[in-house]
């Protein structure tokens, strides 16, 4: 029985040479080939060595060759059914029918590929033509050299009906470019055109080379901006990736792959230097594309756009991932700055800054939990047990059983650590319900204002001592005046004013402030005095956070981590909080 060659590339694309042979054979990693003793003779030093990127086995001692079918007719014995039949179980395929269909499939097959691959040629030639000059621009201004261009096999899509034409000259079947959505018929008006027009191409290949699909960009304004070809008997999005069939050596030699949004991400990375970089195909990241990653590496880098849609794909993929988790198989996520996606990293920055990038990339447990606690509040029992009861709820899709173990484990240890830590904050009393002072640095007249109040009206200020004691003041003389009154008063709640006073003041000979004669001259209410200290302590808060978040701003263009961008956000709103409550 013969199978349709489509059917056999698959099997080979889906199952690694080493991940059959290894099930019998210890192998050992030699930079791109594995090697081990041959299974087919006896032998104490290996000389048997496996190629998954060329497909094939070969012994320097007994001469065995062979591709996955090979293997298990010679080495298993299997008859050549037989051994199909196992593989496309193990690869989770249908077996093909032998019937008339079959064979027209196969040649149609041949023929698709055959068209794809002409037009190719063609985008290719036009973009080096007199029509391409725009093209050329355009690439030349995102810095594609054109021997990058070459490489990805890039091209350009002219107006007209150029590419129709071509494979009408070379006797090829429009019906078939029609299927393929290289072509479009009208049938109202029997005519055919070119389906991609003022678009620059980007050949979309399947492991074995073979181009399967294009992607077209316009180059002048409209919709779509991106466009793909349809699902085919040759392509299916979900399953392939940009640029695998170029990454695929970096990837199995560095163990690590690195998924980014968009073609020109990962043109513009192969363009300096990081050539383990591939895209999924203007769809959400599938579990097949992560399965197809997870054959050549065990923790691909997710490292999509630093904006916001960027960052919920990440999340997405996060979560696509969870369930089938295996041991040593998982994502690490890479958060780049805000409105960058890695092509900037590379052109307005440098590959350095996208290394350092690379280099702060998170654990998937670290994310998982960081997504789940962000915009969160977790100041109440009530909170924390909702915050377990959803963290364990994602967990428990985890299908493998150790896995999943280890994560409720690493789960427990973060509530933990989280309870702890809630333990050890101080129960602050702060002003309208916004959160205690994170260290301000007041300058002189606050300080000096605030030592006022409390000796004015200690009996007021005794109920926001706890939030004072986080208060920095630039001023020594006045911060060490400012911790004296705040532990007498946690001490001595019933102080008054000609109390510290004596204490503070008059037994060291330390003048008072000016502002302490002010106050006692002025006729407040207590619900005023209230009113003015929260007020002033307020706009130390404010000031803070407003230094801190500049402080976090400077440290994230350092180090552009999630953990760190969270925090930024944070503060953004509670200073926008804080303010629209002036």
């Amino acid at each position: 029985m013969s199978f349709p060659p489509q059917f056999l590339d698959e099997l080979r694309e889906r199952i690694l040479l080493s991940q059959l042979i290894g099930k019998k054979v210890k192998l050992t990693k030699r930079g791109r080939e594995y090697t081990g003793l041959c299974p087919f003779h006896h032998e104490k030093t290996p000389s048997f060595t496996i190629n998954d990127d060329k497909g094939f086995y070969h012994c320097f001692g007994c001469g065995a060759h062979g591709d996955i079918v090979r293997y298990l007719t010679d080495c298993e014995k299997m008859p050549f059914l037989e051994a199909v039949e196992y593989l496309a179980h193990m690869a989770g395929l249908s077996m093909p029918q032998s019937s008339p269909e079959a064979i027209q499939r196969q040649t149609t097959y041949k023929n698709e590929l055959t068209i794809m691959e002409e037009a190719c040629l063609y985008f290719q030639q036009q973009l080096f033509s007199e029509r391409g000059e725009k093209a050329r621009t355009y690439f030349k201004n995102r810095g594609i050299t054109a021997q990058i261009a070459k490489q990805f096999r890039l091209g350009y899509a002219p107006k007209g009906s150029g590419l129709t034409v071509r494979l009408q000259e070379k006797g090829l079947s429009l019906k078939t470019a029609a299927s393929l959505g290289l072509v479009v018929e009208n049938t109202e008006k029997r005519s055919r055109h070119d389906y991609f027009y003022d678009r620059v191409m980007f050949p979309i290949l399947n492991r074995r080379k073979q181009v399967i699909a294009f992607g077209g960009r316009l180059l002048e304004k409209g919709e779509p901006k991106y466009l793909n070809s349809p699902e085919t008997a040759l392509f299916h999005k979900g399953e392939q990736l940009y640029a695998l069939a170029n990454a695929i050596e970096t990837i199995r030699k560095k163990n690590q792959a690195i998924l980014v949004e968009g073609y020109m991400d990962v043109i513009a990375l192969h363009s300096a230097g990081f050539t383990n970089a591939v895209a999924p195909l203007g769809t959400a990241f599938t579990e097949n594309q992560l399965q197809l990653l997870w054959q050549s590496c065990d923790e691909p880098l997710i490292c999509f756009d630093g904006d916001g849609a960027g960052r919920k794909a990440a999340i997405r993929a996060m979560n696509r991932a969870i369930p089938i988790l295996t041991p040593g198989k998982s994502l690490q996520f890479v958060f780049l700055p805000d409105t960058f996606d890695p092509d900037d990293m590379i052109r307005k920055k440098s590959p350095q800054a996208f290394q350092d990038a690379l280099m702060g990339a998170k654990t998937l447990s670290w994310t998982l939990w960081n997504s789940l606690i962000e915009s969160r509040s977790l100041d109440t029992p009530e909170r924390r047990a909702k915050l377990e009861k959803d963290a364990t709820a994602v967990i428990e899709t985890i299908k493998h059983e150790k896995v999943r173990n280890y994560y409720l484990k690493d789960l427990k240890n973060k509530l933990w650590q989280l309870e702890k830590q809630t333990k050890n904050q101080k129960n602050t009393l702060s002003f309208k319900g916004a959160q205690a002072i994170s260290k301000p640095l007041a300058g002189r007249q606050e300080g000096r204002m605030l030592l006022a109040y409390l000796i004015c009206y200690p009996h007021i200020a005794q109920n926001m001592l706890e939030t004072m004691t986080d208060i920095q003041l630039n001023e020594a003389q006045t911060q060490e005046q400012l911790s004296q009154i705040i532990e007498l008063l946690i001490e001595n709640p019933d102080y008054s004013s000609e109390q510290i006073k004596d204490v503070v003041f008059i037994q060291k000979d330390i003048p008072l402030p000016a502002e302490v004669e002010m106050l006692q001259k002025s006729n407040r209410s207590d619900i005023e005095v209230e009113k003015e200290l929260n007020k002033w302590l307020q706009t130390l808060r404010l000031q803070s956070l407003i230094a801190e978040k500049d402080e976090k701003l400077k440290a994230f263009a350092q180090n552009s981590t999630m953990e760190l961008w969270q925090e930024i956000n944070s503060l953004k709103k509670e200073i926008e909080k804080l303010s629209t409550s002036e």
